[in-house]
């Protein structure tokens, strides 16, 4: 997703670039947020701790999209988690006062910005949505859809769409907010039905799977 902020910033060379190898966090969070990131390629990992230390993943974005954005004029302490899922995440990473004074600059980027930040709470409003599904079967299929969207391809003719999967089973488990057991129960259940097939993280969605969830 372009924007023209983001692009005026880039062009001008006002950003700076990171790579991120796996399971490397970004450092800056726990501290006063300062910026804002666009994932340029690769896959981040948005989690935070419960009080009683559990590990809970929000999100996971991938290529051309943003995170931080909802803080940029607000300064206070963030406790999210942002980490790589990818070999190499490379991430562009822009200094909250420039943008300010890009956007003072020239107004009519304030609506651009406006744009960004809504894409960033469209996110998280699609995942509350999914997690408010009572059916724990009906979160997961959710969950495929989002991930065939963001990681999917088609392979060929007969409908089949892989998803390289950036969580194992257990992370997608925490994704839906359910045990490993009852993930197992449901992914065993669509493999039976034929509609799915799942591997190594590498999940195959049949022809028969959009037939009988759309």
């Amino acid at each position: 997703m372009c924007f023209e902020l983001l692009n005026i910033l880039i062009k001008t060379g006002q950003y700076e670039c990171s790579v991120y190898y796996q399971n490397e966090i970004i450092k800056s969070t726990g501290s006063c947020s300062r910026k804002i990131y666009l994932i340029k390629n690769g896959v981040m990992k948005i989690g935070c701790y419960t009080d009683q230390g559990e590990d809970v993943i929000l999100i996971v974005l991938t290529k051309n999209q943003v995170f931080g954005a909802s803080s940029i004029f607000i300064d206070f302490y963030s406790y999210y988690i942002y980490e790589s899922l990818s070999e190499e995440t490379m991430v562009y990473e822009f200094d909250k006062s420039i943008m300010q004074k890009v956007i003072k600059g020239n107004q009519n980027l304030y609506k651009d910005f406006l744009s960004i930040v809504g894409k960033e709470y469209q996110e998280y409003e699609n995942r509350i949505k999914t997690l408010q599904i009572q059916s724990a079967e009906l979160r997961l299929v959710n969950v495929l859809f989002e991930f065939k969207e963001k990681f999917g391809y088609t392979s060929d003719n007969l409908g089949k769409v892989i998803i390289n999967c950036p969580i194992n089973q257990n992370e997608l488990s925490n994704y839906i907010r359910v045990s490993r057991v009852t993930t197992n129960t449901l992914i065993n259940k669509l493999i039976n039905n034929q509609i799915l097939e799942y591997k190594n993280k590498i999940i195959v969605l049949i022809k028969s799977f959009f037939d009988n969830y759309r």
